[in-house]
């Protein structure tokens, strides 16, 4: 594994990424720190509290036209209760509460006018024990504040009677688990007692007495014990062993001739302590009682902003975050995965940021060429010693531009430069320059060296093609540029690879990549064919590599290439074979379709996973050949020296570390040992726009129409909206810190669009939303791709208009009924009167057609009736005048019969004329009269059952008389000619408007299915089907039979 680059050393290999006002920050001295429970940072400085979600600053400061903002811009401290309410003490404007669901913000200030309210305009310290109770630590002693009642007591001050300090100044604040308070005071370290109220104040460690603790700086409590950071040192306390022990002695290291005060401590874990102090950072390691040393460099733009430490802070993430007098500072991590090598000027430091090749010396020592000098790099000590040209000698290095490093099989160093040929460095260090009798190897640019079984090495030349050389003899054999198969395709061969079948793979600009035969000494060329996918992507080849499967892979200034071919012994043959053939198509490409982010392919490594790291113009690549795909990408936001790399500076030393250099120094890794962004961050929704307008949180004045949030749409689950509201814009942040613009973000509005939007903008906008109910679902990923698939949602309910709302429904339902009434009672209105006129119209008629009866039937009975009678009396006196003439007197018997019937029927036609007839009673009776002297004269006995004198009172009109009277005297008639009954009994019965008539004999009955239908009945059924009567049967042989005939009558008056 990598070998330890941590130790006792002014330099360092920790970065620092920079905060300040420029980038948003109120103000560049940070006081204080705090992370709330949803995960946003919040910064305390001298001009403002700053809140910060990973993308923007929102500032909180006094305004004094607005009693709901701070009380005092100059913030130095902060602490959140369970209650989400942030707790903020100034220096000098008392003590602020902060609602963080609703931002409301109240005052705790002292007003020398009234000494019984708030003790102090400086707060310095705030802890809460138990809850609800907080202690304060201020310039008048130790205040305790009752969170419920707003009650305030002051403690330790000369200004009452339990006060024992000189000058009232308290200035740290901790709570251990036991009940006492742990203060920082004018007194030094005291414990003070809150359930007795007393105080001891210890000069001297408490409990061994054996170390003088002078100044109290800062006071922390981990797990049972306190850390006490003072001159002597950083103090662990154990109340409950009553022990204490000198952790840390305070360091002896000068800075700028000072001495460190340890004014901040953070435990972090693995043993180790950061101290900030007045000049500077220090990372002590507990285990090896070492330190690590972080200052300000003006020449380093990644060291501390400011050497004077403020305040420090660990976020969720594990960032430390670290508070100074020029701005903010963050480590994003303790532990970097790309240990960054830089140059920086003035300093003993990389001779030059260009770094081009590497080579091992051994396991601590490491061979760096750059632009401007050799570095011999000490990983254990992080120290330099550099190689450059020494003016007016002919010896050693004749120039400080390196290109590239080799270590031969015999341990031999060599070294490629630009322009000066090749050197060897000796075991001392001396560094000689090889001069193969040849003047041109004193000139060309070596680019590339690497050796044969043999132990000859191969030279990649700029411009003059490929060498040999063999070290022993100190000869050199030319392989220069042709076209034709007997050299290179291009002058310059830019890399070389000899593989595991001993096949020589040559890399050139424009002249793509060369197989070299050394027994017979030809060249095979490939190149790009535009037309042929297959073929070679780009001509400009900058790396060759050989997996572990024995397959050759190329990297082009277009690509990532892999020849199809395992590879094999004497494939020189085999491939000049098929290019003869016009194959072309011998390779397989990879690209931007891949997830490349860039085609330029530097160099090429191969970690245990047999996946591929490259370095290109976009950071570095982890291509995994089985899913051929890239799997990740590191940019400079992870920790590598730059986006962009250089060509052959890549290195495996034997440890398996990774090296890749670049324009900015170099990097150096394990790839299994890196970690990346474990955390997975919570997404949270952060502000509200209508129509791009941000929506504030309050409550709305009356007469108002501002639409206001009634919590910060943070903490709230439900959200209302007018149905004007109907485009919305929601902004959200994961609140990861570590590269918080590479988080990324899948959402969607449930109701409008069920399906995910992937997104790295941290905003999103919907238009158009129609009244209902919807809801916002957002989840988000790290900066290394890691998904939180917890998701975060808000319900958001958009109103009706109030021309939908239940109520406007209620009252179209009113208008509908209301409009439908008064339509309808103009309906009937209207038919009423067209009733009331027909009526009156048919009343009229009635009238006049009963007035016709009446008239009609007395002139009839009179007339007819006197003619009728007169005829009677002639025949009468014809008979008496002719009795003894048999023959007339016949004659005049049928006359006489006839007239008696005329006369009978005359006088139903007059009856049923007669309107005062129709009801009926009087239709009943008219039967009645008819069928008792008819039975009697047949010897029948006629039983009439009640006939009530209401029926008078339930009309029928004159055909209905008629044929109810027909009726029944037909079946009269048929019952005493065929059924020779001794009973005929008449009954009926009324329910309602329906009458009933019964006409029942005690005769011999017959058998319904054989009779046949004569005259007499079909009639009587025709009758009865005439006026809707409903006739029925009802006969059994030796039983009788009884005829039932049913009318509907209508009762007078309605």
């Amino acid at each position: 594994m990598l070998t330890t680059l941590f130790g006792f050393s002014q330099e360092n290999l920790l970065t620092f990424k920079h905060t300040s006002i420029d980038d948003g920050l109120s103000q560049n001295t940070v006081n204080c720190i705090y992370q709330d429970k949803l995960g946003f940072m919040w910064f305390g400085t001298q001009d403002g509290l700053n809140r910060f979600d990973g993308y923007q600053y929102l500032h909180f400061k006094n305004e004094r036209s607005n009693p709901n903002s701070l009380s005092d811009n100059y913030i130095w401290e902060l602490y959140e209760d369970d209650a989400n309410t942030l707790w903020i003490g100034t220096f000098g404007g008392g003590l602020n509460s902060m609602d963080l669901t609703t931002g409301e913000i109240k005052n705790y200030k002292h007003k020398p006018e009234d000494p019984n309210k708030f003790p102090s305009n400086r707060i310095f310290s705030i802890t809460e024990y138990p809850k609800g109770i907080l202690w304060l630590g201020c310039n008048e002693g130790l205040i305790r504040f009752d969170k419920e009642t707003k009650k305030s007591r002051l403690f330790l001050s000369k200004k009452n009677t339990e006060g024992t300090l000189e000058d009232n100044y308290v200035g740290i604040v901790v709570a251990d688990n036991y009940g006492s308070l742990w203060l920082r005071s004018d007194k030094g370290l005291t414990q003070f007692d809150t359930t007795k109220n007393e105080a001891v104040f210890y000069q001297k460690s408490p409990f061994s007495n054996n170390i003088d603790l002078g100044d109290i700086f800062d006071i922390k409590k981990i797990g049972n014990k306190m850390l006490v950071s003072c001159n002597a040192g950083v103090i662990e306390i154990d109340p409950i062993q009553r022990k204490d022990t000198l952790l840390i002695a305070t360091p002896t290291v000068k800075i700028d001739n000072r001495l460190p005060t340890i004014k901040k401590m953070l435990v972090l874990k693995n043993q180790r302590i950061i101290l900030g102090t007045n000049i500077g950072l220090l990372i002590y390691n507990l285990r090896t009682n070492q330190y690590e040393t972080f200052t300000q460099d003006p020449e380093d733009t990644k060291s501390l902003s400011h050497s004077d430490v403020i305040s420090l802070f660990q976020s969720n993430e594990g960032i430390i975050w670290v508070g100074t007098r020029n701005g903010l500072n963050k480590i994003e991590k303790e532990k970097p995965d790309f240990i960054h090598i830089r140059s920086i000027a003035g300093k003993k430091r990389l001779s030059n940021k260009n770094v081009n090749s590497f080579m091992e010396e051994n396991d601590s020592l490491l061979w760096v060429g750059t632009t401007d000098g050799l570095n011999l790099y000490n990983k254990k000590n992080n120290s330099f010693t550099i190689f450059r040209k020494e003016e007016n000698k002919s010896k050693g290095l004749q120039t400080n531009y390196i290109l590239c490093l080799f270590k031969d099989s015999k341990g031999r160093k060599w070294i490629g430069s630009r322009r000066n040929g090749f050197y060897r460095i000796e075991n001392n260090y001396k560094i000689q320059q090889i001069d193969p009798n040849d003047e041109q190897a004193l000139s060309t640019s070596i680019h590339f060296i690497t050796e044969d079984k043999e132990g000859n090495l191969w030279l990649g030349t700029g411009g003059a093609g490929l060498w040999k050389y063999n070290p022993e003899e100190n000869t050199l054999k030319k392989y220069g540029p042709a076209k034709d198969g007997n050299g290179t395709s291009h002058p310059y061969v830019f890399t070389i690879l000899i593989d595991s079948k001993e096949n020589f793979w040559l890399g050139t600009p424009t002249g793509g990549l060369n197989l070299f035969n050394p027994k017979t000494e030809k060249f095979l060329y490939f190149l790009n064919n535009p037309e042929n996918n297959n073929s070679l992507s780009n001509d400009i080849v900058l790396s060759l590599f050989e997996d572990q499967q024995n397959y050759l892979w190329i990297g082009t200034n277009g690509g990532l290439n892999k020849l199809v071919q395992k590879l094999e012994s004497n494939m020189f043959n085999e491939l000049l074979h098929q290019t003869k053939q016009g194959n072309d198509s011998l390779f397989q490409n990879f690209g931007q379709q891949q997830g490349f982010p860039n085609e330029v392919i530097y160099g090429i490594l191969s970690d245990a996973s047999q996946k591929l790291w490259l370095s290109t113009n976009k950071g570095l690549v982890v291509f995994d050949p089985q899913k051929e795909k890239v799997v990740q990408l590191y940019d400079v936001s992870h920790g590598i020296q730059s986006n962009e790399f250089n060509q052959n500076a890549y290195y495996k030393d034997h440890f398996q570390n990774f090296h890749f250099g670049g324009v900015d120094g170099f990097n150096i890794f394990h790839p299994d040992s890196i970690t990346g962004n474990q955390y997975l961050p919570p997404v949270v929704i952060t502000n509200l726009s209508l129509f791009n307008n941000p929506v504030k949180v309050g409550t709305p004045k009356k007469d108002d129409n501002e639409f206001l949030l009634p919590k910060n749409i943070a903490y709230l689950k439900n959200l209302n909206l007018s149905w004007k509201h109907d485009m919305i814009t929601l902004d959200f942040a994961a609140l990861n810190y570590i590269s918080p613009e590479k988080n990324s973000y899948s959402y969607k509005l449930e109701g409008f669009n069920d399906d995910w939007v992937n997104s790295t903008t941290h905003t999103a906008t919907y238009t158009n939303l129609d009244p209902g109910d919807y809801t916002f679902k957002i989840k988000t990923s790290n900066s290394s791709n890691l998904w939180n698939n917890e998701e975060t949602q808000i319900k958001i309910h958009i109103n009706n208009p109030p021309w939908k709302r239940w109520y406007a429904y209620v009252i179209y339902l009113l208008l509908a009924s209301g409009a439908f009434y008064i339509f309808t009672k103009n309906r009937i209105e209207k038919a009423t009167r067209k009733i009331r006129i027909q009526n009156q119209i048919e009343k009229a008629r009635i009238e006049e057609r009963e007035s016709f009866r009446k008239r009609s039937s007395r002139d009839f009975h009179d007339e007819a009736g006197t003619k009728i009678t007169r005829i009677s009396l002639i025949t009468e006196l014809v008979k008496r005048m002719t009795t003894h003439t048999p023959e007339i007197q016949n004659h005049l018997k049928q006359i006489d019969d006839n007239l008696q019937e005329l006369n009978t029927g005359m006088r139903d036609f007059i009856w049923a004329l007669d309107p005062t007839k129709d009801n009926v009673y009087e239709t009943l009776i008219r039967f009645t009269d008819f069928a008792a002297p008819f039975c009697e004269v047949a010897g029948i006995q006629f039983h009439v059952g009640d006939i009530p004198k209401k029926l008078e009172g339930y009309q029928l009109n004159m055909a209905s008389r008629r044929h109810i009277v027909l009726i029944l005297k037909e079946a009269l008639n048929n019952s005493i000619k065929h059924s020779s009954p001794s009973l005929i009994t008449f009954t009926t019965y009324l329910d309602g408007n329906t009458l009933t008539l019964s006409l029942k004999d005690n005769g011999k009955g017959f058998d319904l299915k054989n009779v046949t239908q004569g005259h007499g009945l079909k009639n009587m059924k025709e009758r009865a089907q005439t006026i809707h009567a409903v006739l029925s049967i009802h006969s059994k042989v030796n039983e009788g039979t009884e005829i039932v005939l049913k009318v509907q009558t209508t009762q007078e008056g309605k």
